[in-house]
């Protein structure tokens, strides 16, 4: 059986693709608590709630685009129309996201968030399912999926390094208002404007130089329904146990971005915007940096032991970094903080973000064997609706938890007893959470034998592709 190999322009052309994602997801997330409560001076909860409507409406329509791109049927192939269309929109309308005045009431900052969070969130799907699913016919080979994976991994973990610094690069006095004050907002618009550039171009490259290499055979498919797709993706245990690993791990850590900020503002350097920027910047650096050298450790680790074996010892050290956090973040040494980040990125860009995409590309063809159809949109946007639901409810219960600790946003110094409220919801969940996970995938069942079986299956029936 042959390994086909992709070419190295094809593979960082689909990499290069994956910054839409890392920024217009992240960079605005990440963006959120420093704009809209440190500076804006929103509530958590107001705040939380947009976020939450926005990850809804964003699952919703994930699952739309997954079904969509499935059944597209054009001369340019099923994904690229779409990857072209959303790169575009979302690389225009990042910064626009931004453009907000600190005159504003609370009302009207409120209902701008939500409205312009919202109406971003089918921009964003548009782009990353077809993308997502694109990613899963680039090969047949279950190795070469992981490479695929960690070259994208690589390229998402720099821009994650962009992402680290966009507070700092918002709070420089270029951005300051007349009266001197470091204009937050301003500030993000002009690293929108930036990052959203970069999309456009990421999105032009994926278009012109990765292919779709099982258009052919899906053209050939019948149009199958939404509901019908959504039922049998669900029929799919390899990958209902990957959607139960996915909750498990990604739902509860998606508590670490707003909580870090909350923890290393007003614990570690208690109520510093410019150092907390500094610091803020150190820890995504060292998140994203140690996760790409971990990388090709990932890719090595996976074709010696399995991929299930090796995300399940990624798991356990990624609860061990997580825990750390509550001795880590302290004000004696600030910098520890972006150890905890470092670690914690090992085990999540090093090797999460890359094994479990290559699993799903690998769940696709078990589907193709049991199903006789390729639904790589079917299960991209699934695995997408399931995260983004999951972290909604999170959204919506992380923002009051925090006010429950007896944190005000109007406060510069917080209470003791708000701090260790804080510490300890940034410590325990989503450590807890990451152990569970590890647990979940003891009964994965796609190991590289079953793979190897399942391909040979499959060209025996209906060729090679």
């Amino acid at each position: 059986m042959t390994r086909p190999r992709l070419g190295r322009l094809e593979k960082a052309a689909y990499a290069f693709g994956g910054t839409v994602d890392i920024f217009g997801h992240w960079l605005y997330f990440g963006l959120m608590q420093p704009v809209f409560v440190g500076f804006l001076h929103l509530s958590p909860s107001l705040l939380a709630l947009t976020q939450a409507t926005a990850r809804l409406t964003d699952g919703f329509t994930d699952s739309y685009f997954g079904w969509r791109s499935d059944n597209t049927r054009t001369r340019w192939g099923r994904r690229r129309p779409y990857v072209l269309l959303g790169s575009l929109l979302a690389g225009a309308a990042l910064p626009c996201l931004f453009a907000a005045s600190r005159t504003w009431s609370v009302s009207t900052l409120f209902w701008f968030v939500l409205l312009t969070a919202c109406g971003y969130a089918p921009i964003l799907s548009c782009y990353n399912i077809p993308y997502q699913s694109l990613g899963a016919e680039l090969t047949p080979d279950t190795d070469e999926r992981t490479s695929v994976m960690s070259w994208r991994g690589v390229v998402q973990t720099l821009a994650g390094v962009a992402n680290a610094w966009a507070w700092w690069f918002a709070a420089r006095p270029w951005f300051a208002d007349t009266d001197g004050v470091p204009n937050l907002a301003r500030g993000a618009m002009w690293a929108g404007a930036l990052a959203g550039g970069v999309m456009i171009l990421a999105g032009i490259g994926s278009v012109l130089f990765v292919g779709e290499r099982y258009y052919p055979l899906a053209r050939q498919q019948e149009r199958i329904g939404f509901w019908a797709m959504t039922r049998q993706a669900f029929q799919c245990q390899p990958f209902r146990i990957l959607l139960l690993v996915l909750v498990l791990f990604a739902v509860p850590t998606s508590m670490v971005g707003a909580l870090s900020w909350y923890v290393l503002y007003y614990h570690v350097l208690a109520g510093s915007p410019g150092t907390a920027a500094l610091y803020g910047g150190l820890a995504g650096t060292a998140y994203s940096i140690l996760g790409a050298a971990c990388i090709p450790f990932a890719v090595w680790l996976a074709r010696r032991i399995g991929k299930r074996r090796a995300l399940q010892w990624a798991l356990y050290g990624g609860s061990v970094a997580l825990a750390s956090s509550f001795v880590l973040y302290t004000p004696a040494a600030p910098i520890l903080s972006a150890v905890c980040h470092g670690l914690f990125g090992i085990a999540a860009s090093g090797f999460f973000w890359v094994l479990l995409p290559s699993m799903l590309a690998d769940v696709v063809d078990f589907d193709e064997l049991e199903g006789g159809r390729r639904r790589e949109g079917a299960f991209a946007s699934i695995l997408s609706y399931v995260l983004k639901f999951g972290t909604t409810i999170t959204l919506l219960i992380t923002g009051p938890l925090i006010e429950l600790t007896g944190f005000d946003a109007r406060k510069a110094v917080q209470d003791p007893t708000t701090i260790m409220g804080l510490r300890i919801l940034f410590a325990l969940v989503p450590a807890t959470a990451a152990l569970l996970a590890a647990l979940a995938l003891r009964r994965y069942p796609l190991t590289r034998d079953a793979m190897s079986t399942i391909r040979a299956r499959l060209e025996a029936r209906r060729g090679a592709v």
